[in-house]
């Protein structure tokens, strides 16, 4: 083994070549979620980026001017002997390492340092403590024939008490680290087969929870992945990177509810608390809320951190029930569930006009059905603009608001400064938001940022482990910075790729594995699924038959309205993308044109999306980057 002297603890450590990578992104993340770095974006974006690129073997690219272009937004002219940005937050970055080492991080396997006068991270294993005290026995052992026995039990007790000082301190600090919870699921114990109501009580305990600011929340999404199944609590706690469990049960009686709740320890299965409540309807929300407080004070959070009394923005039971009904449907993201989910958001509205979390529903449904091609952006975009204007109305400091209103102002109204303003307003409100970090990401993706889109990504992560989605957009942000190999390894590592998929084909196209490409759809992909057609076409075309490409993509043009049955609208911008890969450059611009009179939301990829590299000589393409704010 190639290491180092330490003479100062006299032990050997490692260079980070030897440490793995995965242990360092481990630890980065328990760095990212902690206290001192958690509402800290940029030495978050900073500590993220020198560490990701020495991961990926780059470290003598990093520079003070690099580091300024790609985590400071610094232009391409910038020059750090005037401008002394890097090496103030390198500052920062250094002294918030100390406090989260010396703190938090006192007992992490792994340490990551920013080392003076550079900045290229060490990474190092912290040296066990049977190896400071086998050194310490040794050297006290030969000194001890110096010494009488009087002077030897003097240093004992001396080591005794330092090693109680020690104890003490180590107590202390683990008391007041942040736990990390998830709700699971909460069954309905009446075997209702939609069991909105037992995900509306796990998603409304887990928002009551985020507001505890001694906690880390594991999202409901990454949560919901272990619905119904009987896995060890010791198995799921590591999962999902959770100390502590909080699960039980929903059943109606009657008028009333039954609400069984429990929590465990996740890393023994050990009880830690249990409580039944049998209450109406109407006060759902009170037990609810005693839950998160019973939660907190078994958990010692500081009585400073308690959070303002849960509300739930309505009184009126029927609207809550809809509000309910609709997140379970739209959480499941096809096009019938997405379309029924925004009718019960609004006839949530229609019976409580004042229910700004309903309001956030029906923004939330057509906003994601624009972006997902499910609804043209024509009819979808208004209808979420007035949703949102209402909610916000209503409860201007409501952070699933700002969030979706930042997904409206960047993917469909490619306001991007706009959008990163709701996003910071959205994460002041609920730091433990996951989605305002993915849609954050999504964001700096698109204006080329991919170091700091990067960055958010991986905050959505520890938030939200297990969300497909997350890290469907942590692979097309590799795709879009041309990282390809990275792309296709995200993608091949997740437990289910029925959404990186097309991610992955159009990274095996950009590498000319057109047969690879072909092979990796999904069963569960329709045979006329848009997305598989036109990666289709691409292959065919690109691999020597051209005019069987072409004509699937002009069977895709031909469809009515640009319309399909299962799928909803078919995207110009996606047609457009598909006719630039084949080289047909005058259908190509003929199509993007059209995507922007018609604000079609996948035209926000155009700057980035390395599909378009043979447009970029042309002045159009010039000419639709300066429309969209992108020039």
């Amino acid at each position: 083994m190639n290491a180092r002297p330490d003479h100062a603890l006299g032990c050997e450590v490692e260079s980070h070549r030897e440490v793995s990578a995965a242990s360092v992104r481990q630890a980065l993340g328990r760095i990212l979620a902690s206290d001192p770095f958690l509402n800290a974006r940029r030495p978050s974006q900073f500590l993220r980026f020198v560490v990701e690129t020495t991961l990926a073997g780059d470290e003598s690219q990093i520079k003070e001017y690099l580091i300024g272009v790609e985590v400071f937004d610094r232009p391409s002219d910038y020059d750090p002997k005037g401008d002394p940005i890097v090496r103030i937050e390198a500052g920062r970055l250094r002294k918030k390492l100390a406090q989260y080492h010396s703190g938090p991080g006192a007992n992490d396997p792994i340490i990551i340092e920013l080392p003076k006068g550079g900045y290229v991270p060490a990474f190092r294993p912290r040296p066990a403590k049977t190896d400071l005290a086998a050194h310490a026995e040794t050297t006290w052992a030969a000194r001890a024939k110096h010494f009488l026995a009087a002077a030897a039990v003097v240093v004992f007790l001396a080591a005794a008490a330092l090693a109680i000082t020690y104890y003490l301190r180590r107590r202390g600090q683990l008391l007041h680290s942040p736990t990390t919870i998830a709700v699971l699921p909460f069954l309905d114990l009446n075997g209702q087969a939609d069991g909105y109501l037992g995900d509306g009580v796990t998603e409304e305990l887990t928002t009551g929870l985020a507001e505890l600011k001694g906690l880390r929340v594991v999202a409901a999404t990454s949560a919901f992945q272990f619905r119904g199944k009987s896995e060890d609590v010791r198995k799921i706690g590591q999962a999902l990177n959770a100390e502590a469990l909080l699960e039980g049960g929903i059943s109606r009686s009657g008028t009333g509810l039954r609400i069984d709740a429990q929590l465990v320890n996740a890393r023994n299965g050990y009880n830690l608390w249990s409580k039944a409540y049998d209450v109406q309807p109407a006060d759902l929300l009170a037990s609810e809320e005693d839950i998160v407080q019973e939660a907190a004070r078994v958990l010692r959070v500081p009585a400073s951190a308690t959070p303002r009394l849960m509300k739930r923005d309505t009184e009126n039971v029927e609207a809550h029930e809809l509000y309910l009904r609709g997140r379970y449907l739209w959480s499941r993201r096809d096009l019938p569930d997405m379309q029924e989910s925004a009718r019960l958001f609004e006839r949530a509205v229609n019976d409580d006009p004042n229910y700004a979390l309903a309001y956030v529903g029906v923004a939330d449904a057509y906003t994601v059905m624009a972006i997902n091609r499910q609804m043209a952006p024509a009819a979808a975009i208004p209808r979420a603009t007035t949703a949102l204007e209402h909610a916000l109305k209503l409860d201007p400091n409501l952070p699933q608001a700002h969030a979706t209103l930042g997904l409206l102002e960047s993917q469909c109204e490619w306001n991007w400064r706009a959008a990163e303003q709701e996003f910071r307003r959205a994460i002041e409100l609920q730091p433990n938001y996951a989605e305002a970090h993915h849609w954050a990401g999504l964001n700096y993706a698109m204006m080329g940022q991919f170091a700091a889109a990067d960055s958010e990504f991986r905050q959505a992560q520890v938030l939200d482990p297990l969300s497909l989605m997350i890290t469907e957009g942590l692979a097309e942000n590799f795709f879009f910075a041309r990282r390809y190999d990275d792309a296709i390894a995200t993608v091949l590592n997740m437990p289910d790729r029925s959404l990186g998929w097309v991610v992955l084909a159009h990274a095996y196209i950009q590498k000319k594995m057109y047969e690879e490409s072909l092979h990796i759809v999904p069963e569960s992909a329709d045979a006329k699924d848009p997305n598989r057609l036109r990666l289709k076409a691409e292959a065919l075309a690109l691999s020597g038959n051209r005019s069987e490409g072409l004509k699937i993509l002009e069977e895709l043009e031909r469809a009515p309205q640009n319309r399909n049955a299962n799928y909803g609208v078919i995207s110009p911008a996606d047609l457009g993308t598909s006719y630039a890969v084949i080289g047909e450059k005058e259908h190509a611009f003929a199509w993007l044109e059209k995507a922007y009179r018609q604000h079609d939301p996948p035209l926000a990829q155009i700057k980035v999306d390395p599909r378009l590299d043979n447009l970029h000589s042309d002045p159009r393409y010039t000419a639709l980057l300066k429309k969209l704010g992108l020039s």
